[in-house]
């Protein structure tokens, strides 16, 4: 009884050891980089920046602020290939040297140096589109596998420009404006096996980028106002600790002289920064924050809810026109002398912010290749400011005889091509604007008016809520439109504006 009990245990302390070892066989050694996680969050690339903002000499015009920065970029390699290298795109690098004419004086911006995970220096070289910048990684990233660079960078921000640029005290009547916008190196997108080197496009959009997650330590100036893509928080040491999530770049604009105007619409807050340091520059601030409730309003109707929790419209300088972020909006400073002059100019004011709050939801949660196929945010954001004209009260008829007012022949036939091919076949930025800006915005009314509006309303809110935060291509528009109005007259319409399938 006694050797049997012993057996016994002997036994079950086998079973014992067999289990643990089993266990063990199905642990494997920590892999060099982090696996495939299961949600779309967890895949995003994370840009951790560290910047400071040096202000230029500002006697001289000539003379270029400074800013350096470490960006720390997280990432996961999400498609099915090996990667031996990565592409980071350098916009500033390419952005600079086309927009600004400093001579002998000006340094565009450049990578000083990568590091691995590790702090291994690793290998870097631009190139002819100083944009396009390849990095040799120490060793293969697999598929489904997450690792970090560190990206040393500096450039000097020249006076003048739209994307990133300053401007001194005195123009535009306002004191010192920096705008600092694509001034990191991003990672460059990877689709059907290459990376993304579309050419850096100053007279249009060329960007594509997926919705990542961002936080910037920033020391600027004492006493600027920092605005930003997403939320900003003044520290006690005087820096400013800038974070957004779900975006596809990140912009800041840096201001001496600016004051707020605050509107609630629904859980969004709306603000309108402006130069207080201009006559005519509150007004044009006041503007701005009504067409912006008006705009959101509208949208929200047409198209669904807008993304963020926060609207920045921003005064800065700029000839005219705007530009957009995801959550911010930049509109030129320079309407703010005319708006007491004649109506016309405040209209042109009032749908160019209503235009730039149209990309929050497309480009910012719809996104697209910029490049290759502009109209599928340009033409939406057009029209747009027909949805919001119909909103604030303009009759049907006005809004259609706008639309209709120029030509819809288009010497290269369809509004679905890349920059590239309008300036390849020798038509020049001209027919650009033409078939982005004009014929697509046409054929969206064209479509409204064959489904019906309340049927294209339908439509639009379900394209909006159903690729929120992903990217679209004319294909998948295609693919939508037949579905929802299978009809003959859709048909003929993307047959005469879009490529042949």
């Amino acid at each position: 009884m006694k050797l049997k009990n012993t057996l016994c245990i002997l036994l079950i302390l086998l079973i014992l050891i067999m289990l643990i070892s089993l266990g063990a066989c199905g642990k494997t050694t920590a892999p060099r980089a982090t696996a495939l996680p299961n949600t779309a969050a967890e895949t995003r690339t994370e840009y951790r920046l560290t910047a400071k903002l040096t202000p230029a000499d500002t006697e001289s015009k000539s003379l270029a602020a400074h800013f350096t920065e470490t960006a720390v970029i997280s990432f996961t390699n999400t498609s099915s290939d090996v990667w031996k290298r990565i592409c980071l795109r350098d916009y500033a690098a390419s952005n600079l040297e086309l927009e600004n004419d400093m001579g002998g004086e000006y340094t565009p911006g450049s990578i000083r140096e990568v590091l691995d995970s590790a702090g291994n220096t690793l290998k870097f070289e631009a190139q002819k589109d100083k944009s396009v910048v390849y990095v040799t990684l120490s060793s293969p990233l697999r598929p489904g596998e997450r690792t970090t660079v560190t990206v040393d960078y500096s450039t000097e921000i020249p006076c003048g420009g739209e994307r990133l640029c300053w401007y001194p005290s005195g123009d535009y009547g306002s004191k010192s404006v920096t705008c600092l916008s694509q001034a990191y190196p991003m990672l460059a997108e990877y689709v059907d096996g290459k990376w993304n080197e579309t050419p850096y496009f100053a007279d249009g959009e060329c960007f594509f980028s997926r919705c990542a997650s961002f936080e910037m330590t920033l020391s600027v100036p004492e006493g600027c106002t920092v605005v930003s893509t997403g939320s900003e928080t003044q520290n006690s040491d005087g820096t400013w600790t800038l974070k957004a999530d779900k975006v596809r770049d990140f912009a800041v604009i840096v201001g001496e002289s600016f004051e707020k105007l605050t509107a609630r619409v629904g859980d969004v807050t709306v603000n309108s920064y402006y130069n207080s340091a201009a006559d005519g520059d509150k007004k044009q601030g006041e503007i701005s924050l009504k067409t912006a409730v008006d705009a959101v309003n509208a949208f929200e109707e047409a198209w669904g809810k807008y993304p963020y929790d926060t609207l920045d419209v921003v005064q800065a300088p700029y000839n005219y026109g705007g530009m957009e972020y995801p959550g911010m909006v930049r509109i030129a400073a320079s309407y703010a002398g005319s708006l007491e002059l004649e109506d016309e100019v405040d209209k042109s004011l009032r749908l160019d912010v209503a235009h730039e709050v149209a990309h929050e939801w497309f480009y910012a949660a719809v996104g697209n290749d910029q490049y290759r196929e502009a109209w599928l945010d340009e033409s939406f954001a057009v029209y747009g400011e027909y949805v919001y004209q119909l909103y604030t009260g303009e009759s049907e008829s006005d809004v259609r005889e706008q639309v209709m007012a120029f030509d819809g022949v288009l010497p290269q036939k369809y509004i679905d091509l890349s920059a590239g091919e309008y300036f390849d076949e020798g038509t020049g930025y001209g027919d650009y604007i033409h078939a982005v800006y004009k014929v697509g915005p046409q054929f969206l009314w064209k479509l409204r008016q064959a489904m019906g509006a309340d049927s294209f309303d339908d439509f639009m809110h379900t394209w909006y809520t159903e690729h929120m935060f992903k990217e679209v291509t004319t294909a998948d528009f295609r693919e939508a439109i037949e579905k929802a109005a299978p009809g003959g007259e859709v048909r003929a319409l993307l047959s005469e504006y879009l490529s042949p399938a």
